[in-house]
Formats: C-alpha cells, sequence, structure tokens
C-alpha cells in the first residue's frame, strides 16, 4: 500500500477538494429533507388540502403572497384563464401572513378553482420560505415560481410544459415582459435556446422558472430560509449547475414582471451593502465550487459582479447615497473584489466597469464620485453643424460642453469595423475637423460610419454616433458622399 507521501501532492490536493464538493452534495441532500420534513411542523394557521389536481398535474405554480393588493386579483385572474386543462396543472399559494385581505381573496378563488390550494401561515418576513413550502406541497413533474403581484399570459403553462417535455428540459427561463415601468433584459428573450450557454443562462437569476421537481429532491435544492437577499439567485444558480438542459422560451410572451406603484412585496426595503454583498458572495462561491473548468467559473464571477455590484456606480444613483452609504458599498465590494476578482481578471472589464472596479479595489470613494461625473460627460451627444459645400471643414457641437481633454472623430468602415482616427480642433464651443477632402482620402471604396470619442479627466470614453445636422445632407465633395443614416447618424460613402 503506498504510503500518503507516495501520493503526488497536485493529484491529493484534487482528490480532496472532490471528496469536499461531494459532502457538500450530501448535506445538501440531507438538508433538503431535514426541510421538508420540518415543514409538516410549520406554523400554518389553515391549509385548504390538496386540490383535485394534485395527483394529476403536470406542473404546480407556487405563489408566495404577501400584502400584494391590488395586484393579486389580476394574477389570479390570469392563472384562472390558463388555456392548459385545470387537470393538469395546480395552483399553490402560500399566504405569509398578509393583512391587506389578500388572505380572503386566494379563500374566495378557492371555493371558484378546484384546481387551487391555499395555505396560511404566519409571516415568515421572506419569500424563500413559503416557496419552500409550496415546493413540499407539490407532487407535480414540474414547479414554476410566481410572484403574487404579476401576470401570465393564458397560453403559458401549457407552452412551457410541451416545451420542457418535448426538449427534456430541467430548468426553463420563460420570456418576460416589464409592465408598470418595470424593465427587464430583453436581449436575453431575443430567441429560444434549447441548450442555453451558463453564462447566458445565468444572466436571469429572477425566480420566475420552470424547474422540474425531481431536480429539487435529487440535489436537495430549496430556497435559502430568513432574510436572505438575493435567495432566488442562489438557489437559481444551484439548479442551472445541477441542470442537464437549460432553456430559454421566446417565441410567447409567457410572464408580465411588474413594478408596483402602491403595496409592499415580501422583500421590499432597504438594501443593506454588507448582508446584499454577502449574498453576492455567496453565489460566487456556489459557482466555484460547481463542476466547471476553474476559467469558466471566473468568467461566470466577474459576469455576476458587473450586474449586481457595480451596477451601484451608475453616476446618478451612487451620487444619490448618503457619505456614509457610499463607504458602506465601496468597503463591501473592495472586500468581494479581494476574495474573488484578481487583478487579471479584472482587465477583462470593459468601460466603465474596469474604472469602477480598479476604484474599488483602492477604496477610492473620492475617485468614483469623480468618474461619475466624467462617465456622463464622455457620452456627451455630438451632433454636426449644418454643412456647407464651401467650407473646407467639419463643425460638431457637444451637449453637455465641458473642458474636454481631446475629442477625436473616427471613421469606422461599416464592413471590417477598422477605424480611421482624427484629431478635432476646438474654436469656441464648435470643435473642427479641418480639410475634411483630404483626411477621408485614406478611405477607399467603403461606407463608414463617424463617431466621436471623448477624453476628461484621463477617462476616455466609449464611440458614441455622430448625429446628422438639421440641413445640408447629403452633401458630396470629392469622391466623398456624406449622408444622414435612418437612425439620424452621420455616415459617408466613399463608394467609387
Amino acid at each position: 500500500m503506498a504510503s500518503t507521501s507516495d501520493i503526488p501532492s497536485g493529484r491529493q490536493t484534487i482528490d480532496i477538494a472532490t471528496v469536499q464538493k461531494s459532502l457538500r452534495r450530501k448535506l445538501a441532500k440531507i438538508k433538503a429533507k431535514i426541510t421538508s420534513r420540518l415543514g409538516q411542523f410549520r406554523v400554518r394557521e389553515s391549509d385548504s388540502g390538496p386540490s383535485v389536481s394534485a395527483q394529476s398535474a403536470r406542473v404546480a405554480v407556487i405563489v408566495p403572497v404577501f400584502n400584494s393588493m391590488p395586484y393579486l386579483k389580476e394574477l389570479l385572474d390570469s392563472l384562472r384563464a390558463q388555456d392548459m386543462d385545470p387537470d393538469l396543472f395546480e395552483v399553490i399559494a402560500v399566504d405569509d401572513g398578509s393583512t391587506d385581505g389578500g388572505g380572503k381573496l386566494l379563500d374566495a378563488y378557492a371555493t371558484q378553482m378546484p384546481n387551487m390550494r391555499v395555505i396560511h401561515q404566519r409571516n415568515s418576513g421572506w419569500p424563500g420560505q413559503p416557496r419552500n413550502v409550496g415546493i413540499d406541497a407539490s407532487r407535480s413533474d414540474y414547479v414554476f415560481f410566481c410572484d403574487s403581484d404579476d401576470l401570465m399570459g393564458p397560453e403559458a403553462l401549457r407552452r412551457m410544459v410541451d416545451f420542457a417535455d418535448a426538449h427534456e428540459v430541467d430548468v426553463l427561463a420563460p420570456k418576460l415582459v416589464g409592465i408598470g415601468g418595470r424593465r427587464v433584459a430583453a436581449k436575453l428573450f431575443a430567441s429560444t435556446l434549447v441548450d442555453a450557454p451558463l453564462r447566458t443562462i445565468t444572466g436571469t437569476l429572477s425566480p420566475q422558472k420552470m424547474i422540474r421537481r425531481k431536480l429539487l429532491e435529487e440535489h436537495g435544492i430549496r430556497f435559502p430560509e430568513g432574510k436572505v437577499r438575493l435567495e432566488d439567485g442562489m438557489m437559481l444558480t444551484r439548479c442551472y449547475l445541477a441542470s442537464i438542459r437549460n432553456s430559454i422560451l421566446a417565441d410567447y410572451d409567457y410572464y408580465f414582471i411588474r413594478t408596483r406603484q402602491v403595496g409592499s412585496n415580501i422583500s421590499s426595503g432597504r438594501v443593506e451593502p454588507e448582508g446584499y454583498t454577502e449574498s453576492v458572495a455567496t453565489i460566487a462561491r456556489i459557482l466555484k465550487e460547481g463542476r466547471l473548468e476553474p476559467a469558466v467559473a471566473d468568467q461566470l464571477v466577474l459576469d455576476l459582479y458587473r450586474r449586481k455590484a457595480l451596477r451601484f456606480y451608475v453616476p446618478a444613483r451612487f451620487r444619490a447615497m448618503s457619505s456614509e452609504r457610499q463607504r458602506r458599498w465601496v468597503t463591501a465590494h473592495a472586500q468581494f473584489v479581494r476574495d474573488h476578482i484578481p487583478a487579471a481578471l479584472e482587465a477583462e472589464l470593459s468601460f466603465p466597469f474596469l474604472q469602477r472596479s480598479r476604484l474599488i479595489r483602492n477604496e477610492d470613494v473620492a475617485g468614483l464620485l469623480q468618474l461619475a461625473t466624467s462617465e456622463e460627460l464622455v457620452k456627451a451627444v455630438c451632433r454636426a453643424t449644418p454643412l456647407n459645400a464651401d467650407e473646407l471643414e467639419l463643425r460638431f457641437i457637444l451637449e453637455p460642453a465641458a473642458d474636454f481633454e481631446s475629442v477625436r472623430l473616427l471613421a469606422q468602415d461599416r464592413g471590417t469595423k477598422t477605424a480611421c482616427s482624427f484629431l478635432l480642433r476646438q474654436d469656441g464651443p464648435e470643435f473642427i475637423l479641418d480639410d475634411p477632402a483630404q483626411k477621408f482620402e485614406q478611405l477607399e471604396n467603403v461606407v463608414a460610419d463617424l463617431f466621436v470619442q471623448l477624453e476628461i479627466n484621463g477617462l476616455q470614453g466609449p464611440l458614441r454616433r455622430v448625429e446628422a445636422p438639421a440641413a445640408g445632407t447629403p452633401l458630396e465633395f470629392d469622391g466623398t458622399r456624406i449622408y444622414a443614416t435612418v437612425n439620424g447618424n452621420l455616415s459617408i460613402d466613399r463608394r467609387h
């Protein structure tokens, strides 16, 4: 038998890491079983019991409810209007101690919907626990998590189940549509993806997903309970990593997600920097402990950091914070950077995230405030003044005006994306390209779009399209045609 010293240290480390991951998975399963068993003893004030479709349902719609009036009625109406056979879906609504009459409304709908189950319980203070109650109460092939102030398209459940059955999907992200001013990542739902890459699917960590219940049971996955920010992100990240197939379904408006104008949801309230950042760190650890190549895990953590941390430094948002909260966010995020974002990984960020992150690393609050101002200025609108064939120059104005260190005009080949750069001369409020005929000669047989790039306080901004003037286009001189595009931007045509 080989002694421990005979085992290569690298192999030994890998084996230990593998054993640790296996133990964590086993512990997660045990924890989920205990949570499920404890669910039988949760303090429930009343339970209408399994619905008539409890045994035949293909999907259970799990709805945590807390003070969501008047929107709750709209959701329930949208569930009652589903074109799926009621025997094939069940609604499990968990009233988490509502005080606005929502509990009575649920009971009234349950008398009209035989496939609806209502559980009333004392307030838990957060969505994770009532969602787990719903999971434990379900027996269907799939579960779908729905918030009590949203809506579902009438064909949503049938379409989702049919798609998941046809493609053996474990986690399905249906197309979301924002209502009430809610913004959604429209690009994420631009097209259906049967096999959605991890980097794509992890772009949505909100709970509105349909998940194969067997996946949750086999891997011991439940929502964290208690007042834990991003508890849905933690749960979904575990699902994505355990899943064989994650899909995005974008062929229909499945789910209408709302920004509330009145009322308060279960997890509403002031976000505390330390707790929120620790939740982001927990998701990062889940990604790193998954069965992923280290480089893949690092990229997912970087994406997470950009979406969930660096968004707090959007200029208007950061400047609106008190100085104390600014400091607390920077301190919390600086610790996250030290733990999870090495400098080489950070360097992969683009503007303005790279600049923000470097200042966070140094806990430079003053620098972040200056960056916030500079970020807005380097995105100034650039507009060409009316063109004149008699002038041997092009003139531009910037709004808002500022003391820019440099202003460059770039003519970018529409095909190859290569660009020629020209430094503009300032003349009062205007910026001038002298002798454009001579400068554009180097552009041969191409159509090029005009961009401007600004620099201020040492910060070089992104390329910004130049807006066409109100008059004077198209204009032709010396083999160059300057014209306005259908979107009102300025381009040149050098084709002969």
